[in-house]
């Protein structure tokens, strides 16, 4: 039974390793180690459950340092192996166990098994020099094998000590190695890799007792129905390392494509936490990657979660996704599986608990825009439900607005853009008994302009644009005459401070205005988008006003504007209109530096005439 040599490497199969296998760091040694550890527990328990009567059996894996034999022991109570199949499987490198147990137990071996078992093994001699393996065979008329192999390749084989099935691999360590120095790296390693494996995994150490390092039943695997929110929480925390709780969660599953999981929406404090979450993907227990690219939709990276997938198909070192030859395209399925259950959640969630999706919107306004803008299949559907605040504190879609607001024609949006910076014209809607809507996040330009592609019916217009028509009364044959009177005065007082910003004298409904800045709609966005460039300098307001084509609308039915009309006190005319003028470019946010000084002195004039009368 003793045998001694150099070990083969089968020629049609290195290829294969050296283009689809690059180990890039020495977490692979455990990785590898413990997935064919959990590899050879899968199948003794798919052989056990086969079989009637037979006794009940848990497997389970130990990882050991013993730092006073400067070796790391990796142990499993699985399937272990005989001497015909250490020979195989380890000698002839590059078979895989795994492949050639699943051709012969092919009815459930493929959706549980990773491994490449004679492959992968060989990362060992990453960290080690001298490998060893104890093995015996579930098969109670063979016996042990001990292995033993040396860096020059040369090996040798007789029968082993151990007594009961299943295998040990000894990795003798250099006296300088950082995993002698260091054993809490090993364990992060194993939480890192296999924190939701099924198969329990304990590690022990001189200074950590032995302890159970994998969660083998975690929260979120469990049936909704049997899931605490407060216990889903605390997961949530502490895993994703997040101080506040997710704003609500969901679980979904895939039988068809071997793809489930749990996506947490993180509460971003209406945005203003950081934007990007965590999507840790796991193939069958093992830990592959976080947040990739391909796998997951862009816009579903926003949130945080946790993939697990039966069928990825993995390069050999198990840490990167190979993307040839891939099943069915499954990288493309899975992307898609989760778009549409993102997708089918928020449409739920607005059918069925709208107050709910109301509560949460400020924390996925953005998320929601985004993902319109991001993803077609989503947009189909949500871009009917994103909501907007109106001028009361309510939510209205913007099919909804339209019909129960929808302007003069029927199709028109007034929308606010800046609650403050705009407050003076919310001030006038609300008087007015006008609503309008809230676009006053950064995406909401760009979903706006979406919208207006795909309905080009649809007219968003800003509340400081193009508004007249709101306001507009008849102008009679006398306010016509009037108008050029008022017009010309106006003209005279303000002198080349006017620009050209154009002069307009209308009769409006409501009588509280007395004269705004408002701004062709097109032209204002053409001049926002400028500015964003560089073309326009912030805080250079007569580029502004030029490229903005704005309007000064003077209302005739005005008391002020009346007293203007009927006044020829050229001083206090002066005062008036000019402080008309500058107040309606403080309310667009326009009036000049050199301006300040003679508004404010003239507001104090205006003070002491008020207190002399």
């Amino acid at each position: 039974m003793v045998q001694s040599g150099m070990l083969s490497i089968e020629s049609k199969n290195i290829f294969n390793i050296l283009k689809k296998w690059l180990y890039t760091d020495q977490d692979i040694v455990f990785r590898e180690l413990i997935s064919n550890a959990c590899d050879a527990v899968e199948k003794l328990t798919n052989i056990t459950e086969k079989k009637e009567n037979s006794p009940g059996y848990e497997g389970d894996i130990s990882v050991k340092l013993d730092i006073e034999n400067k070796c790391l022991i990796i142990s499993d109570n699985g399937i272990g192996m005989t001497y015909d199949e250490v020979q195989k499987y380890i000698n002839q490198i590059a078979f895989s166990g795994a492949t050639d147990y699943i051709n012969k137990n092919n009815q459930t071996g493929i959706d549980t098994i990773i491994g490449h078992f004679g492959v992968g093994f060989y990362s060992s001699f990453m960290i080690s020099n001298h490998v060893a393996i104890e093995t015996k065979s579930y098969r109670k008329d063979k016996k042990p094998v001990r292995w033993d192999c040396h860096m020059d390749m040369s090996f040798s084989m007789n029968e082993g000590i151990r007594t009961e099935a299943g295998t040990d691999v000894i990795l003798y360590l250099d006296e300088d190695s950082v995993y002698l120095k260091n054993p809490k790296m090993i364990l992060d390693i194993i939480k890192k890799y296999f924190i939701f494996s099924k198969t329990k995994i304990f590690f022990e150490a001189p200074d950590i007792q032995k302890q159970l390092v994998n969660i083998t039943e975690p929260i979120f695997r469990l049936s909704t129905n049997l899931i605490n929110t407060e216990e889903m929480n605390l997961f949530y925390r502490e895993f994703f390392d997040d101080v506040s709780d997710p704003l609500f969660w969901f679980k979904f599953e895939s039988i068809d494509i071997g793809v489930r999981g749990i996506l947490f929406f993180r509460n971003t404090k209406n945005n203003t936490e950081e934007l990007d979450g965590k999507i840790k993907v796991y193939s069958r227990g093992v830990y592959v990657g976080e947040n990739i690219r391909g796998l997951i939709p862009k816009f579903v990276n926003l949130q945080s979660g946790i993939i697990e997938c039966d069928n990825l198909p993995l390069v050999v070192s198990r840490n990167t996704i190979r993307e040839e030859n891939s099943q069915e395209n499954i990288l493309t399925l899975i992307s898609e599986c989760l778009a549409q259950e993102v997708t089918i959640y928020l449409n739920d969630m607005f059918e069925k608990r709208r107050d709910q999706y109301e509560a949460h919107w400020p924390n996925i306004n953005a998320f929601v825009k985004y993902s319109i803008l991001q993803d077609k299949t989503f947009a189909s559907v949500m871009t009917r439900k994103a909501v907007f605040m109106d001028l009361t504190g309510k939510y209205y879609t913007i099919k909804e607005y339209i019909e129960k607001f929808g302007g003069p024609e029927g199709n028109e949006i007034y929308y606010s853009s800046d609650a403050v910076d705009q407050a003076y014209y919310i001030g006038i809607f609300k008087r007015c008994g006008l609503n309008a809507l809230l676009f006053d996040h950064v995406i909401d330009q760009p979903f706006m302009q979406r919208y207006e592609v795909l309905n080009p019916s649809v007219k968003f217009i800003r509340i400081d644009s193009n508004i007249e028509a709101l306001f507009n009364g008849e102008m009679t044959e006398k306010d016509v005459k009037n108008s050029e009177i008022v017009e010309n005065k106006f003209k005279n007082a303000i002198g080349s401070r006017i620009g050209n910003i154009r002069l307009k004298v209308s009769n409006l409904q409501h009588e509280s205005i007395s004269a705004i800045i408002i701004n062709d709609e097109k032209a204002r966005r053409m001049a926002d988008m400028m500015e964003i460039y560089g073309l326009i300098k912030a805080t250079n307001f007569s580029d502004r006003k030029i490229q903005a084509k704005s309007t000064l609308l003077i209302n005739i039915n005005n008391n002020i504007v009346r007293f203007i009309l009927n006044s020829n006190n050229e001083e206090t005319l002066n005062i008036i209109i000019n402080q008309l003028f500058d107040l309606a470019l403080l309310n667009q946010q326009a009036l000049e530096p050199e301006d300040i000084e003679a508004f404010v002195n003239r507001s104090e004039a205006l003070l002491i005439r008020t207190i002399n009368c």
